[in-house]
């Protein structure tokens, strides 16, 4: 399973650099992202792209329905989660959210995390997570840690 973190989604659907390796991880099939990274999906499209919340379900809903699964928390991946977050959460140079911890815990043996998000592919690296590094907003690809 590929699981996409909220910035992949977000390259797809704002037309970013890593647009076209999202649309063909999506094509290959087996994707899934975990409700906290669905979460800021919608928060970032509606607070900070000025979207209703009725043309984000168009945007966004056919991609859920079609392509991307979502994978519910547990409370196993909500304690995971929180103590990824304290073991590797450092303000200045390690900014993981919530959602990028959910992210990492969500990860199962086999898996693998799509991402451009520079602080997710260096945790993951330390994890033992695979990963598929994107290109961020800058055209640049993050390296693992």
């Amino acid at each position: 399973m590929t699981l996409l973190d909220a910035n992949a989604l977000l390259a797809l659907l704002l037309a970013r650099p890593a647009e076209e390796e999202v649309a063909t991880l999506l094509h290959r099939g087996g994707c899934a992202t975990p409700t906290p990274c669905m979460t800021e999906v919608v928060d970032q499209l509606v607070r900070r792209r000025g979207l209703t919340p009725a043309q984000v379900v168009e945007q966004l809903g056919p991609l859920v329905d079609e392509a991307v699964s979502v994978r519910p928390l547990d409370a196993e991946i909500a304690w995971r989660a929180g103590e990824i977050r304290a073991a590797h959460y450092r303000r200045k140079e390690a900014a993981l959210s919530l959602a990028d911890c959910a992210l990492l815990a969500s990860a199962r043996p086999g898996d693998e995390i799509a991402t451009s998000d520079r602080a997710v592919c260096a945790t993951a690296g330390r994890l033992g997570i695979d990963l598929i590094p994107l290109l961020d907003s800058n055209g640049e690809r993050p390296m693992a840690g």
